[in-house]
């Protein structure tokens, strides 16, 4: 009978398994529990039939991937280019070391498609399946229940896989009352990059983790750990950080390391890489290749430099403008407002923005408000915006007095004109010469002088950043026009030549 390479080489391990001492075994154990790296080398090795090839930023991926099994980390976000591994590390082997140290750990892990999600459950079956590791932990699944989708293991273990769309009711990740590690939820690439461009799709995304995600925890402490690409401004993991209400430690590898890099918003701490600067993998993508992946900018901001960016003409690029977290002295301001032409679904917003005229020869960002008004509600909005921009909460001692409401004349703004003229509000009809383009050049200038400054937090700051950074291509620009009243408007006022600047 002739053995099959594979079949020898497996019968050779088995042999050299019976031939350790149970001290060899127990030594053994004990290293590769111990480390992420080792575990995954050591089975990799196994089932592969070749060694994991490991670059220093894997040796990182590992050691943090250590620390949640230590339970310090207990909400954790890789960002990481595509083919770096990261699938491998943070899932496969992950689960299979997890089902190691607990044979009674539950675990849920999502991806975008439920063929990958499968995938993954039978890589990590097939792990768990090895002589190597069966002969330290003979891990064992129930026969009723051997699906790819769902398996149990004997000591009440569990892993559900499924698409990140797909319903999870009836399972939970991890085991409430029980100490040390008892599972994870694990969620890889839960939105595919063709349909990151789609507002439906990211929206119904990100709400899995409030309506579906969060609730499958057995308990808060369970980890949670989600390695993606980035995609866009508002992916997966951009909710997380700005909405979730959760901690998170974010392990930020971009192909091209430049420093240490800064955390995006958010309630996060970004995990030191210690990597020296130039290509994260140079076997997978040399400095000459990725300066071929920059020419497609909007793509490798995101995908591979894990920065995203809004696709369109990056006019105003985002983080062009400063930020302040608290109002110096202003000298007077004033409401800029453009109104839509009509208030069906698929037309403009109208838009009021309140500036403000610093002291300090700045124009800075105060309020927006921004919705689709019928003519009724368009007015009583002015007015009740204009009483409360009056009010007490800015005393003209420090924040100047409220000059005016600036409309452009015309459409549903001449109506408003007047009604708002009836009330005695001082409002100034506004004629715009040039067309959007060319007046937005002109306030280029004072934007990278810096003279235009946005608050450090709003509710409604990241769709005025993103209008902003998309113009002129973005499908809307309603609060361009009056962000570009109000520029021309302040920098006039403070005599500045935005031409010489």
């Amino acid at each position: 009978m002739h053995l099959s390479r594979s079949e020898l080489l497996t019968a050779i391990r088995a042999e050299k398994e019976a031939r350790k001492s149970e001290e060899d075994r127990a030594r053994e154990r004990v290293g590769l529990l111990g480390s992420h790296l080792t575990f995954t080398k050591r089975f990799f090795l196994e089932k592969e039939g070749q060694p994991f090839s490991v670059a220093p930023f894997h040796q990182v991926i590992c050691g943090t991937l250590d620390r949640v099994f230590a339970g310090e980390i207990k909400r954790l976000i890789i960002n990481i280019p595509p083919g770096y591994g990261k699938t491998e590390l943070a899932v496969i082997n992950f689960i299979a070391r997890g089902f190691a140290i607990n044979p009674r750990a539950r675990f849920i892990h999502a991806s975008y498609a439920e063929p990958l999600a499968l995938d993954n459950s039978t890589k990590v079956k097939d792990v768990i399946s090895l002589p190597g590791y069966q002969a330290h932990w003979p891990v064992t699944m129930r026969p009723d229940q051997n699906a790819k989708g769902l398996w149990r293991t004997t000591a009440g273990g569990h892993l559900r896989a499924a698409a990140a769309g797909q319903p999870i009711t009836g399972f939970r990740a991890g085991i409430l009352a029980e100490p040390g590690f008892t599972g994870a939820l694990i969620i890889d690439d839960p939105l595919k990059p063709d349909d990151a461009s789609s507002d439906t799709m990211r929206k119904f995304i990100n709400a899995r983790w409030e309506n579906t995600f969060k609730s499958r925890l057995a308990h808060e402490d369970v980890p949670v750990i989600v390695i993606m690409q980035r995609l866009h401004v508002d992916d997966f993991v951009a909710h997380l950080l700005e909405n979730s209400g959760e901690h998170w430690h974010l392990l930020k590898l971009p192909v091209l390391i430049e420093g240490e890099g800064q955390a995006p918003a958010g309630d996060v701490e970004l995990i030191p890489h210690g990597l020296p600067n130039g290509p994260l993998w140079d076997q997978k993508h040399t400095l000459a290749q990725i300066k071929v992946l920059q020419s497609a900018p909007h793509v490798y901001s995101g995908q591979y430099a894990q920065e995203p960016t809004v696709e369109g003409g990056n006019l105003f690029k985002p983080g062009l403008l400063p930020r302040y977290d608290v109002l110096p002295k202003l000298s007077w301001r004033a409401i800029y407002v453009d109104t839509a032409q009509k208030t069906k679904e698929r037309n403009d917003y109208t838009v009021f923005e309140h500036w403000g005229a610093g002291v300090d020869g700045k124009a800075y960002l105060l309020e927006v408000v921004r919705d689709r008004f019928e003519a009724p509600e368009l007015e009583k909005t002015a007015f009740a915006l204009w009483s409360r921009c009056r009010g007490d909460e800015w005393p003209a001692d420090r924040y100047g007095h409220l000059r005016k409401m600036a409309i452009e004349d015309k459409v549903s703004g001449t109506g408003l004109i007047q009604s708002l003229t009836r009330k005695a509000i001082p409002v100034i009809a506004m004629q715009r010469e040039k067309d959007k383009y060319t007046r937005a050049l002109d306030v280029v200038p004072a934007a990278a002088a810096g003279l235009i400054v946005l608050p450090k937090t709003a509710l409604w700051l990241k769709d005025f950043e993103n209008e902003l950074a998309a113009f002129p291509d973005g499908g809307f620009d309603d609060q361009v026009d009056p962000f570009i009243d109000a520029a021309l408007d302040i920098c006039g006022f403070l005599g500045l030549n935005l031409d010489n600047l």
